[in-house]
């Protein structure tokens, strides 16, 4: 017996419904809780800098690599360093966009201190600069008050 036009349809489209409905609810399931737990801790320290580091390490970023480091030895300050490591010179061969990306993370520590009742005063580049490319001095120092 020959399967009409509309017969046919209604069997391929009822398959591409299920299969869509079938790997929606995989993807579901799949949510990559590692990734998502800097979310769910931020906030959640008792200590100034590391509350506002919680949320600035939140902040967005060109590269989507997360390049910061910090260094929280001395207290009440923090350094800011670039993860040399994580830049991508055949992308941003002038660190603009690196750089920029450390500017949110400043940014965002900035207003999560200030959220707390802190000013976070940031000196750009305490150890200098090398005009051509970002090295392993400090890209920023911030000071507590």
């Amino acid at each position: 017996m020959p399967v009409n036009r509309r017969k046919f349809l209604s069997i391929v489209g009822g398959g591409v419904v299920l299969a869509a409905t079938g790997a929606g609810g995989f993807l579901a399931t799949r949510t990559p809780q590692k990734a998502l737990a800097p979310w769910g801790k931020a906030g959640n320290y008792e200590e100034p800098r590391r509350r506002a580091l919680s949320y600035a390490i939140l902040a967005p970023n060109p590269h989507n690599r997360q390049p910061w480091v910090v260094d929280l030895s001395q207290s009440g300050k923090i350094f800011l360093y670039v993860d040399t490591d994580r830049m991508l010179p055949h992308t941003d061969p002038y660190n603009r966009q690196i750089t920029i990306g450390l500017g949110c993370f400043l940014e965002m520590l900035r207003m999560a201190a200030a959220q707390d009742g802190y000013r976070a005063t940031i000196k750009a580049f305490p150890e200098g600069s090398d005009s051509a490319a970002l090295d392993r001095r400090p890209v920023a120092e911030v000071r507590f008050e």
